[in-house]
């Protein structure tokens, strides 16, 4: 008796921890993709969390996991895209420009950007300097957008510098979350870059160590049509 209550104690216990989706199951979201890298946190409010980058070689073949690594998102965890087709638990917050989180749901990968000129990669490109800026002023009609402050009109009060003084955005990757179309209020500036340190959460962005983004940029594909997907654990 006391062997069975043991038994049933554990498979409650077991019941009741996250489960961990299968990459196919986002298949129909998107079945034209043949990378996509795979993002889940233990909780709304965890600021850890893991990616791992799929890879097949159609629609038709299983997904391939080629590596993981661990990665930081948000000072207070992760929100739903509003716009975003894939379900997600109604007790889910919705994102919304400066509440500290990360974005729930499947988006498109857009330019690898750095500080430095990089060759041989297979996604577009952007060389990065202090004129460039991504502007988070809902007001402004650059809102959500990478512009240089020498060619733009200035109409907004808030922004990012794409360089920075540190290394957060040495290398990275912009994210396509509240893109097409861009609504105001939604989130902005969202994208895959170096993080400060292992427990250094970010504003809003998902960071990884330096070595991990560098490994990151140099195997995305545009003609895979890489999509990130990020969700929690369940």
């Amino acid at each position: 008796m006391r062997k069975f209550v043991t038994w049933l104690l554990a498979c409650i216990a077991a019941s009741s921890q996250p489960k961990a989706q299968s990459i196919s199951s986002f298949d129909l979201l998107f079945k034209n993709s043949k990378q996509a890298l795979y993002v889940e946190t233990s909780s709304l409010s965890a600021i850890h969390g893991t990616m791992k980058l799929y890879e097949r070689k159609n629609e038709h073949t299983e997904w391939k996991l080629v590596y993981s690594f661990r990665v930081t998102v948000g000072r207070t965890g992760l929100a739903k895209d509003a716009e975003n087709l894939l379900r997600l638990p109604d007790t889910m917050p919705v994102k919304h420009e400066g509440d500290g989180k990360s974005p729930a749901g499947i988006f498109q990968l857009g330019a690898v950007f750095s500080y430095h000129d990089l060759e041989k990669l297979h996604m577009p490109f952007v060389r990065v300097d202090t004129t460039d800026l991504c502007v988070d002023d809902e007001n402004s009609a650059y809102y959500n957008t990478l512009i240089r402050s020498d060619s733009a009109k200035h109409d907004y009060k808030s922004f990012e510098y794409m360089k920075r003084r540190d290394s957060l955005y040495e290398y990275g990757v912009w994210v396509l979350y509240n893109s097409t179309p861009v609504r105001r209020g939604n989130g902005s500036c969202i994208f895959l870059h170096v993080w400060r340190d292992e427990n250094s959460p970010t504003a809003g962005c998902t960071a990884m160590s330096r070595e991990n983004i560098l490994k990151l940029i140099y195997r995305l594909d545009k003609k895979k049509n890489p999509v990130l997907v990020q969700v929690v654990s369940r």
